[in-house]
């Protein structure tokens, strides 16, 4: 708790610092004018803005990222679909780890077709815990981990189409390739010890998904539900090194607890995920990665299956500022039969909202999360679910 502290005052100060000048009118509804206003001299359907900001937890530490965004209409005549955005990410950490990536989304015809484009590369240095150390709590000593290195590349197209009212179904391809070693020769040794080869693993994935997406704001939703079911399919007939498949699925609510206000709301998540087959180590359930926990290190806790499930109480204190506060808990486990062996993963934290597009309702996320011998600070766009 001493070391998240500071992380919390800081976050209170820039919450109090955006107070102030609220006041004094220093803050406009647009808060990158004169980038936005350039955008807009050549297309005034466009808004833009930038976030940086730091990252922090037990394995990188101190990171730096920034995530510039472009949000759009792609026909203005259609009030029905959601924008569209362009948005990159580029990030490092003091551990000598850097990642780009790119993604763009698209939403069209009356909001019955979406569609993403995701692409990533980077070279990542991070803590290894080993997999299947989910009936005990694991520390961050020198001696439960070792370091390994990996080199990621990952493209992945998805098209969706209305079904029928909120739902909609679509179909994703993914192909990644990563090279895995150890940072020396004991390291490698440890991570075939687990039963994960060392060198470059290519995953080759074709993943149906059924989504339901009665939300009232893709980026800031206060009232409906949205719900993803998806199963990732991959065998070696489609290039994958690994024959293995994964079912996954989350359901995340929405509810104004104020009639006829938006300011206070409560929004909730159950998240699971199952894998079976020769999962590789990228596949398995790995908590903290990939399901919106937060405070733990991800990597501490792999296995093959994970159910988790979060709250969080959102308030908007002014017209560009949010504060919230959220619990939750999870755990990670080999199968049904051991569940109960498994132990409870338990987290909380604070988060502050700055709207960074008002006329969107974009937001910067900045939030703080503690749990068991763990901690992390973390930046984002949107909700933190």
């Amino acid at each position: 708790m001493k070391k998240l502290t500071p992380i919390l005052v800081v976050m209170l100060w820039v919450s109090f610092s955006l107070y102030a000048q609220e006041k004094k009118k220093f803050i406009s509804g647009d808060t990158l004018a004169f980038v936005e206003n350039a955008i807009k001299k050549v297309n005034k359907n466009v808004n833009f803005t930038i976030i940086p900001g730091p990252t922090y937890n037990a394995t990188q530490k101190l990171g730096f990222a920034v995530l510039p965004m472009l949000v759009y209409d792609v026909n203005r005549k259609d009030t029905v679909s959601p924008p569209s955005s362009t948005a990159a990410l580029l990030y490092f950490d003091f551990y000598g780890s850097w990642l780009t990536a790119a993604k763009q989304s698209f939403y069209w015809d009356e909001n019955k077709w979406r569609a993403i484009i995701f692409i990533s590369y980077g070279n990542l240095r991070s803590k290894f815990y080993g997999v299947g150390r989910d009936t005990a709590i694991v520390t961050n000593k020198d001696t439960t981990y070792v370091w390994v290195s990996q080199k990621p590349f990952e493209f992945a197209v998805t098209c969706y189409r209305k079904i029928v009212s909120h739902l909609y179904g679509g179909l994703e391809y993914d192909y990644s390739s990563t090279m895995l070693e150890g940072e020396d020769s004991a390291a490698s040794a440890v991570i075939e010890q687990n039963g994960i080869p060392i060198g470059v693993d290519v995953e080759s994935k074709v993943i149906p998904t059924l989504v339901w997406d009665s939300r009232n704001n893709v980026f800031w939703a206060v009232k409906g539900y949205y719900a993803s079911l998806t199963f990732q399919f991959a065998n070696k007939f489609l290039a994958s090194t690994h024959n293995f498949s994964v079912l996954s699925g989350f359901v995340n609510g929405y509810h104004t607890l104020i009639p006829d206000s938006k300011k206070l709301s409560l929004a909730w998540r159950f998240y699971f995920l199952s894998s079976w087959g020769d999962a590789p180590y990228n596949e398995l359930a790995n908590y903290c990665r990939g399901d919106d926990v937060t405070g733990y290190t991800p990597g501490k806790y792999v296995n093959n299956m994970e159910a988790s499930t979060q709250a969080e109480l959102r308030y908007d204190i002014m017209k560009l500022i949010g504060i919230s506060g959220y619990a939750g808990v999870g755990k990670i486990f080999t199968g049904i039969e051991t569940f109960g062996q498994s132990v409870w993963l338990p987290f909380a934290g604070a988060a502050l909202y700055i709207n960074m597009i008002p006329y969107r309702n974009i937001r910067l996320r900045l939030n703080a999360a503690i749990s068991r011998h763990d901690y992390g600070l973390y930046i984002g766009v949107g909700q933190l679910f």
